[in-house]
């Protein structure tokens, strides 16, 4: 009986190739994927590329797990095994499938986190909320800084790669690589702006701006957004809005921002709707209306509610990426202003946000326009003696590439403070800058910003110093200025930022 459920019910789950050193796959039980033999590796799939340098290999096992696999129309997720042998012996290619295992490894994992999320917002609310805040904090600022480092080396190698003549399809996984980058980076920003508005240190930064300069540039991108999604896109702005008002532009960028992702987001066909009018001036106030109103997928009446949750989303199809903090975030900047968002929606038939925001309306205020941002350049036929003090190879290379295609550029590279002092005070080194990350492994780069200021000969002393850091709380600004440091560049950097930052301070 049950040797009749085993060959009736059993599933193959591991398929063995037999490939030669080219790559080629000269034989194959097919148990996964049919019709393999005579194909190349990389042809398959793309994981394959790293396999070219291994196959020259002898007697050496390379173990992959978690990999993702498809093949005319098959996915699968497992791990992969090649093993090399001596002599003329071809490799053997061993696949796993173990789909099921990662997928509830996957699930686990997700409620798992899920619980401790929940957990911790519970904690914050009991006697020790301080305590627990400090720690929280910490966390994210550290876990922020981990993923930084890696997020820097790939928008700086996809730049570098995009400049080297890619032919379509590698510009295409440029392309991906970098929207996939960004997502990451902003998913970030969404968790420690979210960190910061919890503990009330995020503050409103109000300063005279341009509102229609700020609405027309989110019509433009959200235009082209719309066109490339093949989806309509509406705006329509009152004539009577004042032009200029006083507020956080940034922080009003950001509110649409979200509002609008999140229509785009929900929306798979159609059109969204960006409206903009003016309630009423009164007692150099103005009351602006803004209303984002789509055709998307909408939102049943007993779960609006709950849409302003950190970490939640009332849909779960993978088709809609995110950690759930855009609509979080909107919310908690808006009642930063004393407002409130408003949410109507019809199942199925697409959701309307509102919001109405006070500003100052007077006539004194005057916009002071920043100037356009020139193109970096240095003193032409001049080298800059440049000192890192960064402890990630990440990092290390990545700045190396940057400074290296400007071909102007000394760079030396250190991470602790003995190496820096002794760097800076041999007068064989005249360093022109110093890039100093905070975060280092034993020692914090403002402490040692600090010994560099205490150094006995005042040129060592007056070297420019620009702190390379994902913390930028005010706190954080603050203290770096304590310590001496001039400038702050925050991670993920790009070459643009980085050169820029740089050439301030080099003459």
């Amino acid at each position: 009986m049950l040797k009749a459920y085993k060959e009736k019910y059993a599933k193959a789950l591991i398929q063995y190739s037999i490939i030669d050193l080219s790559g080629l796959i000269v034989e194959s039980d097919d148990v996964l994927f049919p019709n393999m033999v005579n194909q190349n590796i990389v042809d398959i799939h793309p994981f394959f590329e790293c396999f070219s340098p291994l196959l020259l290999s002898k007697n050496e096992e390379f173990i992959f797990s978690c990999i993702h696999l498809d093949y005319n129309g098959k996915s699968i997720i497992g791990d992969v095994i090649l093993q090399t042998f001596d002599g003329d012996k071809f490799p053997l290619l061993t696949m796993h499938d173990l789909t099921s295992h990662y997928n509830n490894y996957q699930t686990t994992a997700q409620v798992r986190n899920e619980s401790v999320i929940h957990s911790q917002i519970l904690e914050l609310k009991n006697s020790y909320l301080k305590e627990k805040e400090e720690f929280k904090n910490t966390f994210i600022a550290n876990f922020s800084h981990e993923l930084r480092d890696p997020l820097t080396g790939i928008i700086t190698f996809s730049d570098i790669l995009e400049k080297s003549g890619l032919n379509q399809q590698q510009q295409n996984y440029i392309n991906i690589m970098k929207s996939s980058s960004n997502f990451l980076k902003s998913m970030i920003d969404d968790i420690l702006d979210l960190s910061k508005i919890e503990v009330g240190k995020l503050d409103l930064v109000i300063e005279p701006f341009d509102l229609i300069e700020l609405i027309e540039d989110l019509k433009s991108s959200y235009t082209v957004k719309a066109k490339q999604r093949g989806l309509e896109f509406h705006s329509n702005f009152s004539e009577k809005l004042p032009q200029i008002l006083g507020g956080d532009a940034l922080r009003l960028r950001q509110v649409l921002t979200n509002l609008l992702n999140n229509a785009f987001k929900f929306t798979q066909s159609g059109s969204i709707t960006f409206n903009v009018s003016l309630n009423q001036i009164r007692a150099q106030k103005a009351s602006v209306h803004f209303e984002v109103v789509d055709t998307g997928i909408g939102i049943k009446e007993e779960n609006i509610k709950d849409i302003f949750n950190s970490f939640t989303q009332i849909n779960n199809q993978n088709s809609y990426k995110g950690v759930g903090l855009g609509l979080s975030i909107a919310k908690y900047l808006v009642e930063l202003t004393k407002g409130k968002i408003n949410v109507t929606s019809e199942y199925g038939k697409g959701s309307t946000f509102s919001t109405s925001i006070n500003f100052l309306a007077t006539h004194s205020l005057k916009l002071n326009k920043k100037p356009r941002p020139k193109q970096v350049a240095f003193v032409k036929d001049k080298k800059y003696n440049i000192l890192l003090v960064e402890d990630s190879e990440i990092t290390q290379l990545s700045v190396l590439k940057i400074l290296a295609s400007r071909g102007q550029f000394f760079l030396d590279i250190v991470y602790t403070p003995e190496d820096v002092l002794s760097k800076i005070s041999n007068y064989d080194n005249e360093f022109d800058l110093v890039l100093m990350d905070i975060k280092l492994k034993e020692n914090d780069g403002d402490d040692i910003a600090k010994l560099i200021r205490k150094l006995p000969e005042k040129q060592h002393r007056k070297i420019p110093i620009i702190a390379l850091t994902a913390k930028v709380f005010k706190e954080d600004l603050k203290r770096y200025k304590k310590a001496g440091i001039n400038d702050v560049i925050k991670k993920p950097f790009d070459e643009v930022s980085l050169l820029d930052t740089m050439s301030k301070y080099l003459k």
